[in-house]
Parts: C-alpha cells; sequence; structure tokens
C-alpha cells in the first residue's frame, strides 16, 4: 500500500530522458512482433509495454516501451539508446511496410490509482508496480505533484523498471536483468536471441540476477565486485537510501538469493553483511487488491465525523472499481447519516444493479423512505429484505452441503493417495516420491512424527530433495524440536538455493528467520 501513497498523483516528464518514435505502415505490428522480445499482438490498443531488443546471443542491445494507438505504435525510449535502436531495425525492414520516424512531442507519464479509467489520450498500463498513463501533453489534474529525477531513477531501480547503465546494461545477457521480469514473452513466437534465452529459462534461470541488500553494516560502492568466502558473489548495481536508511541493489549469484537471508560479503573496501530482499520493494497491488486496501482505510473514515470525506474516499475506490458494492452501500448509509435520504436511495439501487441479492439494501431504502414519510414504500422494501433473507438462508444452508461434500471427496482422494504410496513401497521401499507423499499426508494428518522417518529415508536415498528439507523442518516445528528444525532448515536453504528451488529455499529461510 505504501507504494500508492509514493506515487498517487505524481507527474514525471519523461522528455527530459527520453525520446519517441513513431512506428507506421501496415506492416509494423507483424514487423515488430518479430524483432521484439514482448508479445506485440497481445498489447491492447491504448496501452503500453515493456519491450527489449537482443543479439542473436539474447545480449540485451535496448529496452523501451512500446505503445499502440488506433493506427500507430510509438516507442518511448531513452535518448542514449535511440540512433541505435533505429539503426537496427531498419536493417530488417526488407519487404516490409514499415517507417520509423522521430515524434516530436513531450512525454509525461502521470501515476494514479485510476489511472485505467482516465478519459484523457495516452497510453495506460503500469510502472513501478503502479497504474500509469503515458501522455504527450502535461496532464490536466492541477492537483499532481512533480516526481524529481532522483526520486523517479530511485523508484525505478527499487520496483524493477530497467534504467540504463544500472539494472540493464549493453551485451549483458537479458537473463541477468530486470527486463526479464516484464519485458519477455518465450510463447509468443521467434525473435533475435529467443533460443539462448529459452535455454536459460528452462534450466536454473540467469545465473546473476539483481537483488535489494537492505541492513547493510556498511554502503559499498556502485561498481564494487562482491565476494563470499573468497568466491564471487556478485557487483554492487546501485545505492540509495529508504526511509534514510541505506540499501543498495546488486547483481548477485543464484546461490545465495534467498529472501530473508543474511550474508557476509567481501569486497576491495572492506567487508559487511546484509539481507537479501526481492525486487520490488514496495507491494504492487492489483485493482481489485488496491480497492481492498483503500476500503479499510475509508471505513476508519467512515467511523468517524467527517462524513463528506468518507464520502470522496468511497467514490475513489469506485473510481477503480466501479462495481464495488460495499462503497455504494458505504456512501448510501453516509448520505442517510447527513439527512440526504434521496441520495441515500439512489446509492442501495446502485447496490441492488451490483448484488440483487442484497438484503442491506432493501432495509436501508426501507429506513429512508421511513424518515422521508414514504411509509407504503418502506413497507414494501421491508417485505423484499425478509423474502430475500429467507432465501439467503436457503443458500448458506446449500453452501455448507457442498463444502461437506467436497470435504468427503478431498479425504476420499487423500486416502486413494495414501493406498497408491503404500502399493508402491511394497515394491520399493527407498522411492523417494512415494515416502515423501505419504509424509506430507502423515504430517497434514498432525501425525508429524511419523512423518520424519520416512523423510529421512527420502533425504537419504537423494540429498538434494530440496523440498523434504522443508517438509522435515515443518514436521519439528510441529514437535516444537526448533534446534532440529534450525539445523533442517540452514541445510536444506544451502542445498534449495544452489539447485536453483527458490521456492523452498525462500519459505525455509522465512520460518528459520521467525525462530531466530
Amino acid at each position: 500500500m505504501k507504494l500508492f501513497k509514493i506515487l498517487q498523483d505524481k507527474i514525471y516528464h519523461l522528455g527530459q530522458d527520453y525520446c519517441c518514435l513513431e512506428v507506421s505502415g501496415p506492416d509494423s505490428e507483424r514487423f515488430l512482433n518479430g524483432q521484439l522480445t514482448n508479445n506485440v499482438s497481445e498489447l491492447k490498443e491504448n496501452h503500453f509495454q515493456l519491450q527489449a531488443r537482443l543479439d542473436r546471443g539474447g545480449k540485451l542491445k535496448s529496452f523501451f516501451y512500446l505503445g499502440k494507438s488506433k493506427d500507430l505504435f510509438f516507442i518511448f525510449i531513452q535518448k542514449d539508446l535511440k540512433v541505435a535502436l533505429v539503426d537496427d531495425l531498419e536493417r530488417f525492414i526488407i519487404m516490409d511496410d514499415v517507417e520509423i520516424k522521430d515524434h516530436q512531442k513531450d512525454l509525461w507519464v502521470h501515476w494514479s490509482f485510476y489511472a485505467n479509467h482516465f478519459e484523457e489520450s495516452g497510453f495506460k498500463g503500469e510502472l513501478c508496480g503502479a497504474p500509469c498513463i503515458i501522455t504527450f501533453e502535461k496532464p490536466k489534474d492541477n492537483q499532481a505533484q512533480e516526481l524529481s529525477d532522483k526520486k523517479r531513477e530511485s523508484l525505478f531501480v527499487l520496483q524493477g523498471e530497467p534504467v540504463w547503465g544500472k539494472t540493464a546494461a549493453q551485451d549483458q545477457l537479458v537473463t541477468d536483468t530486470v527486463v526479464n521480469l516484464k519485458g519477455v514473452s518465450l510463447v509468443k513466437g521467434c525473435f533475435l536471441g529467443q533460443e539462448t534465452v529459452a535455454k536459460i529459462e528452462t534450466r536454473r534461470g540467469g545465473a546473476y540476477f539483481p537483488v535489494l541488500l537492505k541492513e547493510l553494516s556498511f554502503t559499498p560502492t556502485e561498481g564494487i565486485e562482491l565476494s563470499i568466502e573468497s568466491r564471487r558473489a556478485g557487483k554492487i548495481l546501485w545505492q540509495g537510501t529508504v526511509d534514510d536508511k541505506p540499501i543498495a541493489v546488486a547483481s548477485l549469484l543464484r546461490d545465495f538469493r534467498v529472501k530473508g537471508r543474511k550474508l557476509s560479503f567481501s569486497c576491495e573496501e572492506r567487508s559487511f553483511s546484509a539481507v537479501v530482499e526481492y525486487i520490488p520493494l514496495y507491494e504492487s497491488l492489483p485493482s481489485d487488491k488496491l480497492a481492498e486496501s483503500l476500503f479499510e482505510e475509508a471505513v476508519r473514515t467512515f467511523q468517524g465525523s467527517d462524513e463528506k470525506t468518507a464520502i470522496e474516499a468511497f467514490e475513489t475506490i469506485l473510481k477503480i472499481d466501479p462495481q464495488n458494492e460495499d462503497s455504494f452501500e458505504a456512501i448510501g448509509v453516509l448520505f442517510g447519516r447527513i439527512e440526504k435520504y434521496e441520495e441515500g436511495i439512489r446509492f442501495m439501487d446502485k447496490v441492488l444493479e451490483a448484488n440483487p441479492e442484497s438484503v442491506m439494501a432493501h432495509t436501508n431504502k426501507s429506513l429512508f423512505y421511513m424518515r422521508l414519510g414514504e411509509i407504503e414504500k418502506a413497507e414494501e422494501e421491508k417485505a423484499q429484505a425478509t423474502v430475500k433473507s429467507f432465501g439467503q438462508f436457503g443458500k448458506e444452508a446449500q453452501d455448507k452441503k457442498q463444502k461437506e461434500e467436497e470435504k468427503k471427496r478431498e479425504e476420499a482422494e487423500i486416502q486413494r493417495r495414501f493406498e497408491m504410496f503404500e502399493q508402491v513401497l511394497e515394491l520399493d521401499l527407498h522411492d523417494p516420491l512415494a515416502n515423501y507423499g505419504l509424509a506430507d499426508i502423515y504430517y497434514q494428518r498432525g501425525e508429524a512424527e511419523k512423518s520424519i522417518p520416512l523423510l529421512e529415508k527420502v533425504l537419504d536415498s537423494d540429498p538434494k530433495y530440496s523440498v523434504g528439507y522443508l517438509l522435515l523442518g515443518k514436521c519439528f516445528l510441529a514437535l516444537d524440536e526448533k534446534d532440529k528444525a534450525k539445523a533442517v532448515f540452514e541445510k536444506g536453504i544451502d542445498v534449495a538455493s544452489k539447485l536453483g528451488d527458490l521456492m523452498p529455499a525462500n519459505e525455509m529461510q522465512s520460518k528459520l528467520t521467525s525462530l531466530n
């Protein structure tokens, strides 16, 4: 939620660092889709996406944002990269009817909670994990505040947007850069360098990748090489501060990229410690989750006496989620509180449009009509509330029955799997999958003590079975044997990180951190 507080109604003048290219011609979409890393054919009209241009070896030549209008494409690119990109693309325009030329207009980006509902022209999308719109004219919203270049670079780096020379550089494998997070699609068809990128991704991913280093005991200089126990570990890409505390971004070797892991680094300046955190730093929320978070804040305002501010808060949510039933109801109740009953009734009708089965909408309408002295209408709404409440009781009973049936099906499936694993073990006592499967079922049933010997057998036969360490540690925790759990997690993190199994590694690190 903090990210949206930072970026809400902020404007940045991209024209200082970026320029715009116009791509036209009947073959432009097909041409761009064959040359660029992301799926141009899936780009919606009046939206933008991150794109990159690679060489045959999958190394980065440039990156930019591609916007699509009805008949044209626009490339928003850092000025230093423009000439090289144009020269590169034009070499491949042979039989295609495509033209690339300068587009002499300023570029502005405007972040807002409800960018997807802007009426002004522009290209909608997401930058730094927040909804925004890129326009050729400064947004009309006079309330918007401008964002400084320094603050913009910090947000781009911390939120996983590529910054040339920092988190993305010439001749760097794209799989080792943040461009790979949002700017590469391996399912869209061929593009230059795709074979190499696909090969890396289907194995263990990039050997090096940017991560955040926080809780620094010392702030290393940008560009400095890092080592851990005399082994090359990575390189500092960027350093700055967040909430007055030092933070850095480092390109870190796969073996050490475990979230929450505390590492001891050495560099030519001095030794220091830091804790690994993933990019992005601030949580990115989809519009429905954002609406939920804003709703919690709006409810707190609702509970006070400032009805005007509360109504504005719920109206903001409706700009993000136009069918948010709870916001319609809250605004209606607030209008009732200040005795604007007609307005209250209008919003309860909106509740019923979103949810025709709402009992409270009819109940509130009944109350408002009563206050207006329209007794007949009040009684009619009360009757509808009664009828729908009976319908809800029936639905709740049906839902309860369905849940019970689903639980029976799940239990039957677990028993089927249990018997299957037992049959496998009758043939091979050391089968890792069957032993792990039985152990997992015992753990889910609350019988962790029965899981432990099975998991120990798994790890004896396959010491690289990373999820086995995770489940074994969880079993020791369930039995309150914390020291044994710590030892298992520590070993498991080392095994999983070397294998590139970051999901079990991260979960084990999270549990280990909570034990320390």
